[in-house]
């Protein structure tokens, strides 16, 4: 049996982050490498007599490997429980469930207000304090998955997704805001999710339609407008 489309997206994210990881160990090494002669320190110690130090170099690599690999899928497993404990909290002022990105199951199609309806949650949690958008899951904290968000792109894969979520947001919010938001895939019960953890922003974040300009906020766990008397007073009453 193989991987599949989701097990492929997973091995893919986790072997990517173990090569960053390796590549980053790999120039500390090299650092170390050139700033001593190991070889020659390590002779005068007593074990030195008994085995080689190309030996102790070869185990101390070794280790190292093994310990990297053992990190590197030890939080994979990690996040995937963290985002089924995300699950079981449900929605709330600090967290919201998108089915989709884009597809609209109900039409057959994409959707653009799909779009502008996770914008505008993720504007509201740059203006309030912050939070977490999970995309691929329903009001009934149940995991749908991505596929046919993927298929509905060029690209029908997580930088495609990404890819994408990033034209609309530099598009409808601006990207001065894009490095307050990061992107993680997760597995979960064999469902692809997205988590989009939202910090928050220190200026007022503005969602720009083709009616003009809104302004969102948290109110509970509901993605709130207000009208322009009320942002005044919201920004000056020192929120954001």
């Amino acid at each position: 049996m193989g991987l599949g489309v989701l097990g492929k997206e997973k091995l893919f994210a986790i072997l990517k982050k173990l090569i960053i990881v390796e590549v980053l160990a790999y120039l500390a090494f090299m650092g170390l490498a050139l700033v001593a002669d190991w070889g020659q320190i390590y002779e005068k110690f007593v074990l030195a007599k008994y085995i080689r130090f190309e030996i102790v170099e070869f185990l101390f690599l070794g280790l190292s490997q093994l310990v990297i690999i053992f990190v590197v899928f030890a939080r994979s497993l990690a996040e995937e429980g963290d985002i089924n404990e995300l699950l079981k909290q449900g929605e709330h002022e600090k967290m919201e469930f998108k089915t989709s990105l884009r597809w609209d199951a109900k039409r057959g199609q994409v959707n653009k207000e799909l779009e502008k309806a996770v914008m505008k949650t993720v504007s509201a949690f740059l203006n309030s304090g912050g939070g977490c958008l999970l995309i691929g899951v329903n009001d009934k904290n149940k995991p749908l998955g991505l596929e046919e968000d993927f298929t509905s792109l060029s690209k029908p894969d997580t930088d495609g997704f990404e890819n994408h979520f990033n034209n609309i947001f530099n598009s409808m919010l601006g990207p001065e805001f894009r490095r307050l938001v990061k992107l993680d895939f997760e597995n979960v019960d064999g469902k692809l999710v997205c988590l989009v953890s939202v910090r928050p922003s220190q200026r007022p974040a503005y969602l720009k339609t083709e009616n003009g300009e809104n302004f969102y906020i948290r109110t509970g766990n509901v993605t709130t407008p207000l009208k322009m008397s009320e942002t005044a007073n919201y920004i000056s009453s020192g929120k954001i």
